[in-house]
């Protein structure tokens, strides 16, 4: 028998954040393009419920303590006061003045998430309809920053990495990708990207550093082998975990010094996505010590308003890429 999908009616914002974070951590069906929202949803409950839970207790007790300092009631009616209390403010919290409920989201129970719905029903309801107790939860993780959603989804693959990281071993991951690596390596630890929008693991394979985002993480096997780091390797990955550990770097970069026009100190201040973190200014002379991918996916936008003094190769990489573009439209 079929199992039943549950009506969960939220608001625009929450429909649209659990859309978007089923498309960012690739959530997708068999025709490698339509977000699996069922997919995501039963991970979103399953990584996430226990933790729900925890966080509702807190506030109920909360209010309890409050109610009982003030009032001389029964056990029993402020239990059942607390709950009423707690239930409305969530039901507020959840909608925004301007917005209503009337986004559709469904649910279709899984194998893997019908025993947990069926213990939330039976026992964590607290007066609420499971379409309420699910409407409250979307609402909870949406509040989330991207990054700490993103640890909640891939909560598995995060715990057993910080596990490996913590004992010192190495291990084996495969990859979500359309071709999926397969690779041994040694963990060093997470960083968040500066824009704190994912988090990045950072390791060493065939001595060279690395990183990966999280979510690109399909699966992880401690390995019985053992890291280690030496200086240089530790010293880049501090590097990495500074100036963003989202972008490509190599032992002994080169400092970039550049140069900006008068629009083109105001593009750096205005564009401030993957902008990287200057070592030092003089006037109008920049340095930086940051990826060269960096610097070379930033500044290429800025066309005549930036000059490279050093290093030649970061010169001539963006005036590629310009040349590339004019003798596009050339032809």
């Amino acid at each position: 028998m079929e199992t039943e999908k549950i009506k969960i009616y939220v608001t625009k914002r929450i429909a649209e954040i659990l859309e978007k974070d089923a498309e960012t951590f690739e959530f997708i069906k068999k025709d490698g393009i339509t977000p699996n929202k069922n997919a995501f949803l039963t991970t979103l409950i399953i990584n996430y419920w226990e933790i729900f839970r925890d966080r509702q207790n807190k506030f109920n007790n909360i209010v309890k303590d409050a109610i009982l300092s003030n009032i001389s009631l029964s056990s029993e009616k402020v239990e059942q006061l607390s709950y009423d209390i707690a239930n409305k403010i969530n039901r507020e919290s959840a909608s925004d003045s301007l917005e209503n409920f009337n986004q559709l989201v469904s649910l279709k129970p899984t194998k893997e998430s019908k025993h947990i719905i069926d213990y939330i029903e039976s026992y964590l309801l607290e007066g609420n309809s499971l379409s309420e107790y699910f409407r409250n939860m979307f609402f909870s993780y949406t509040q989330l920053p991207q990054d700490m959603r993103e640890k909640i989804i891939f909560k598995t693959q995060y715990n057993t990495i910080s596990d490996a990281i913590k004992n010192g071993n190495k291990i084996f991951i495969t990859t979500r990708s359309n071709k999926g690596s397969k690779l041994e390596i040694a963990p060093y630890a997470f960083s968040r990207s500066k824009e704190e929008m994912h988090i990045y693991l950072l390791y060493e394979i065939a001595h060279f550093c690395r990183s990966i985002k999280l979510s690109k993480i399909n699966s992880v096997v401690i390995l019985n082998s053992k890291s280690s780091f030496n200086k240089k390797v530790i010293d880049l990955f501090a590097k990495m975990n500074t100036y963003g550990p989202q972008f490509f770097y190599n032992f002994d970069e080169q400092e970039v010094v550049i140069k900006l026009t008068k629009r083109g100190i105001q593009l750096f201040h205005k564009m401030y996505v993957h902008r990287p973190i200057p070592y030092s200014i003089d006037k109008d002379i920049y340095t930086f010590k940051c990826s060269h991918t960096q610097i070379i996916q930033y500044f290429s936008r800025f066309g005549g308003d930036v000059e490279i003094l050093s290093p030649k190769s970061i010169h001539e990489a963006i005036y590629k890429f310009h040349n590339s573009y004019l003798n596009k439209f050339k032809n």
